[in-house]
Formats: structure tokens, sequence, C-alpha cells
């Protein structure tokens, strides 16, 4: 079986509702279902706001997800939006800023390791790759997708959050990514409870969602 047949149909558009500036959240594991929506329901009153769930992201299944992804979003006459890729829907939304970046206009991303689902091997690589000079993968052949090879390119302004659920590594691979990326802030949520977090999540994006678009670099508290 193909990646393309794996991916077939396995974009879900679960609510489209609202009017007006356009936000889309996207997931790719059941587990994220209520935080998404939690998050689009913070500003419906505010935005368009569209969930998507995707089936799981891999490295063999990312391309033709990505791609039915885009063509949702095409149907869905999206033609600017901000985004929430929570964990590895996270893959989703940086492939579409680098492919096509005008269409993203603020993203955040939740959760999300560097590499959707990587395997304990593709961590040890990878912490060997981010070790060595700039242009020396040692995978060059490899079909994942793996973020930090392309976040200097990735232009609109980000936000990296970390839930308290997150591990370590999570929150690591967060802070890395905000190292190289031009225009990111992270920043890790204190509420305990799933529901508290829903909600300061959603506060928190919401807030983010009014930055100015080409807002400068700078620390968390001043960008949102």
């Amino acid at each position: 079986m193909t990646s393309q047949d794996i991916s077939q149909q396995a974009i879900i558009v679960l609510s489209d509702q609202g009017s007006g500036r356009s936000f889309v959240v996207v997931f790719d594991d059941h587990k994220y279902l209520k935080l998404a929506r939690s998050v689009a329901g913070a500003i419906a009153d505010r935005a368009r706001t569209i969930v998507i769930e995707s089936a799981p992201v891999t490295g063999e299944s990312w391309r033709s997800l990505a791609a039915q992804f885009e063509a949702v979003l095409t149907a869905a006459k999206i033609r600017q939006a901000s985004f929430v890729g929570v964990g590895a829907g996270a893959t989703l939304v940086q492939n579409l800023a680098l492919d096509t970046p005008k269409v993203v206009r603020t993203l955040v991303i939740v959760d999300a390791s560097l590499r959707a689902h990587p395997s304990r091997w593709e961590r040890i690589i990878d912490a060997i790759e981010a070790k060595l000079p700039f242009g020396l993968p040692l995978r060059l052949g490899s079909k994942s997708f793996n973020v930090r090879a392309f976040a200097h390119r990735l232009r609109c302004p980000m936000l990296l959050v970390s839930s308290q659920q997150s591990s370590r590594f999570i929150q690591s691979e967060l802070r890395d990514l905000g190292k190289v990326a031009p225009t990111a802030w992270y920043v890790q949520l204190n509420s305990a409870g799933k529901g508290e977090e829903a909600a300061e999540l959603g506060n928190l994006v919401l807030q983010f969602h009014d930055t100015p678009a080409k807002c400068p670099q700078k620390n968390i508290q001043e960008a949102v």
C-alpha cells in the first residue's frame, strides 16, 4: 500500500464556523480533539474557525497528507489564515508555510517535535546532526520531514507552546526551533488541569492572533 493510499480521505474537517479572518486548527491524534475544539471556541466569535483532524503523520505519509491538507484548504477557499498545529499536525502547517508562505499569517505550534513521531533511533541521529556544522546531514536520503533543516525559512510569526504534560524532549525540541526560526517565541503553559490548560491556550492563541504579522522579534511577554 502506498502512502497515497494510506492518506486517502484522511484529512477531515470537523467544524467550520464563524466569519471574518480565517483560523485553522489541525491535529493528528484524537486525544487532542477537546484541546482543538477549545482553542477554536475561544475565537469563534471573532473569526472563521476550522478544526481539521488528520490521519497520523509519519515519515511515509506526510507528503501525501500535506497535499491533501492543501487541497482541503483550497476547497474551503482559504487564501490566508492563522494556523495552530498540535502534535505532529504541526508538520502539515510547517510544510505549508514553506511551500506557500503567503497563506500562513501566523503559526502556533503545540507539543510538537521537529520530526513527526520520531523513533528512538531518529532521536539519536537528530541529536548528533544538531551538533554538526550546517549542511552536513547524516541522512540525505531520508523521506521524513525534519523542520530543523528549514526553520530559518519560516518567516511568519510563530508561537511555540509546550503543555505541562509535554516531555522534556518536546520542550527541548521547541526551544531548539525557537533558536533557529527568525520570528519565534517559546512559552510553557502554567495550568495543570486539561480543562484549565485548554482555556489558557485558547486565550494565549487569541492574543497571538492579534499580533501584527510583521511584528519584530522580541520576547513572548512583549509579543502577546
